[in-house]
C-alpha cells in the first residue's frame, strides 16, 4: 500500500462502516432517481429487469446484478481512499472486470436484439403487458424459466454463475477492507471464472437463437 505523507494509511472500523453506508446511500439515491424521473416504473425499481411483455429477463437481470455490486464497491473502496488523504479517481480497474462487465452489457444487449428480431419476423410470439390473461392463469417464463414456464438450463447456468461470481468478488473487495488495502482499487476476477461466466452467457445467447415459437393462427371469422 502506497503511504501518503501527512495523511492517515490505516482506516479505523467506524470508517470502514461508514464507507459501506456511503456505498447503499448511493444506490439508494439512484433509486430514487429512477422512482422520480420515471412514472413508468416509480419505486418499483425491480421493473428494471423486465421486459416489454412484463416478465423478468434473465439477461436484464444479470446486468443490473453485476452494475449495482461495482458501483457499491467503488463507491466504498473511493470512500476509503479518500480517507486516506487520496481523492483521485479510483485509476486500477482490471480488464478481467470491464470484461465481466462487457460481457453482461453485450449479453443484455444482444437478448433484446434476438428477442425484437423474432418477433418482426413472426418467428416466435410474446404478450404485451396489456394483454389480458385467462382467469386464474398467470404469466410464463422469468429468471429462470421459458416462456412456456418450464426450467431453462442456459437460464440457470448464467444466474448460478452470476452469483458465484459476485460473491466471490464482494468477498474479495471486503478481505480488501478489512486489511487495509485500499489504495490497491477494485479486485480482479480470475480468469477461469471469467471464461466460465462468458460461456454461460454464450449458450444463453445461443438458446435464444434457436428458439423458435410462432405466433398461433388466427381464430377463423364468426359464421
Amino acid at each position: 500500500m502506497v503511504a501518503i505523507v501527512g495523511h492517515p494509511t490505516h482506516v479505523t472500523t467506524e470508517w470502514k462502516w461508514f464507507a459501506v453506508l456511503i456505498g447503499l446511500g448511493v444506490i439508494a439515491l439512484i433509486c430514487a432517481f429512477i422512482a422520480v424521473t420515471t412514472k413508468t416504473i416509480g419505486w418499483r425499481v425491480w421493473k428494471l429487469v423486465e421486459g416489454a411483455d412484463g416478465v423478468s429477463s434473465t439477461s436484464k437481470f444479470q446486468w443490473l446484478v453485476w452494475l449495482t455490486v461495482i458501483l457499491f464497491s467503488y463507491t466504498v473502496l473511493w470512500v476509503l481512499r479518500a480517507r486516506t488523504g487520496d481523492y483521485s479517481a479510483i485509476s486500477s480497474v482490471p480488464a478481467n472486470l470491464l470484461t465481466v462487465l462487457g460481457f453482461s452489457t453485450a449479453t443484455a444487449v444482444g437478448a433484446k436484439g434476438i428477442t425484437v428480431g423474432y418477433l418482426q419476423s413472426n418467428r416466435i410470439s410474446k404478450p404485451t403487458p396489456a394483454t389480458p390473461t385467462a382467469p386464474g392463469a398467470s404469466r410464463t417464463g422469468g429468471i429462470l424459466e421459458d416462456d412456456t414456464g418450464t426450467p431453462e438450463l442456459a437460464k440457470i447456468q448464467m444466474v448460478a454463475f452470476t452469483f458465484i461470481a459476485v460473491g466471490i468478488f464482494l468477498a474479495t473487495v471486503v478481505h480488501e477492507i478489512h486489511t487495509n488495502q485500499v489504495q490497491m482499487g477494485l479486485p480482479n476476477i480470475d480468469s477461469s471464472l471469467l471464461v466460465l461466466m462468458g460461456i454461460s452467457q454464450g449458450g444463453y445467447l445461443g438458446k435464444k437463437l434457436v428458439t423458435i415459437n410462432p405466433p398461433p393462427p388466427p381464430s377463423p371469422p364468426a359464421a
